[in-house]
């Protein structure tokens, strides 16, 4: 019985949850995705000591899989020609990989098929509503019509998303552009072509109070109140730079029964939901990521975060009643610390750099 951890060796936190269940004396195995180094090996076999391979290490019934981050690193000495087919063969073959995980009965956080459709964001919204929970007014489009008409029916100003966070880095000038949440004001007129150029989402602007941040972790849901000075739109960038704060709340009941529904009929077991809430105590749902980040509660409420529940969670499977995890300020003063740069993350952005034209 072991818990696989799968996420690449620049994975925050990751490493810090690794560490917490070694010092409790649980089996770890960390794989850091599908590369063409041995350690990043993957194999599935029928006929031949059946099962599914990690780097050697058959994933069993019993196992954990907490699938934080999948990547991929094709040979480099592939020609310049099979470059192109060697990384869709790879891309092929991780999605057969993650689907066959699930397939081995191992408890997976989450399972590949469920954890790929409720990325979707209209899958979002569409079991949102059908679980009761507020949901607001959205249009996903690349249409200007269908815009305007939003813009009359809210009669509010309109919020503007994209599918994934994006930035650009302009290679001589190393100036970064990106493509935030933003907003439409009641009355602009933007020329047609515009919302030709790239489809997006489109959605009724709420008034909020205030955002929770709210991590499901199994059965139990941890709910935290966030606030900026400003009340922005998109609290992501402050947090990282230290300038919101949490602190922990309860849910209504019908909120979270919604949520529970919400879980369930997606079939995810982690995921962490963002809501907005309004001056009328309406608990809007917005979106869930299903690997979202979640230690920022412990950087500001370290005997109070999620560390402890997701290491509980982790070796739930375990059939040692007695384990004993270190605190979250045991980890930071004594786990090996690395130079991560960047936060892993899915939830930032994606970087592409533009090259100055000839």
């Amino acid at each position: 019985m072991a818990i696989i951890i799968i996420a690449d060796e620049l994975d925050e936190h990751a490493d810090l949850i690794e560490w917490g269940l070694r010092q409790s004396g649980l089996e770890v195995t960390r794989w850091g995705g599908l590369g063409w180094e041995r350690e990043q090996s993957a194999s599935i076999t029928f006929g031949i000591r059946d099962g599914v391979y990690l780097a050697g290490h058959r994933i069993e019934p019993e196992d954990t899989v907490w699938i934080r981050k999948t990547s991929i690193a094709a040979h480099p000495r592939v020609i310049p020609d099979e470059v192109k087919f060697a990384r869709s063969e790879y891309g092929s073959f991780r999605k057969t990989l993650l689907m066959n995980i699930e397939l081995t009965r191992a408890f997976c956080i989450n399972k590949w098929s469920a954890s790929s459709s409720i990325e979707n964001k209209s899958v979002q919204l569409t079991l949102a509503r059908q679980c009761g929970l507020c949901v607001p007014t959205t249009v996903m489009t690349n249409a200007s019509p269908f815009v305007r008409e939003l813009q009359e029916t809210v009669r509010a100003d309109v919020i503007h998303k994209t599918y994934l966070r994006h930035s650009w880095v302009h290679e001589a000038s190393g100036v970064t552009y990106a493509c935030e949440t933003t907003h439409l004001e009641r009355h602009d007129k933007l020329p047609d072509e515009v919302f030709a150029y790239a489809p997006g989402i489109y959605q009724q602007k709420i008034e909020k109070e205030y955002d929770v941040r709210i991590t499901m972790v199994g059965d139990e849901f941890h709910a935290f109140v966030i606030t900026t000075r400003e009340k922005e739109l998109d609290w992501r960038f402050s947090s990282m730079l230290g300038k919101v704060s949490m602190e922990r709340t309860a849910l209504p009941a019908t909120v979270q029964a919604g949520l529970r529904r919400f879980a369930d009929r997606a079939g995810i077991v982690f995921g962490c939901f963002d809501m907005a809430v309004d001056a009328k105590e309406n608990w809007w749902f917005l979106e869930v990521n299903q690997a979202g980040q979640f230690l920022s509660a412990d950087w500001l409420h370290p005997d109070d975060g999620l560390y402890r529940p997701m290491l509980r969670f982790l070796s739930s499977r375990e059939p040692l009643p007695d384990l004993t995890f270190p605190t979250y300020r045991q980890c930071m003063a004594q786990c090996p610390k690395k130079d991560y740069g960047t936060p892993a993350s899915n939830e930032l952005p994606q970087v592409t750099v533009v090259q100055q034209p000839t």
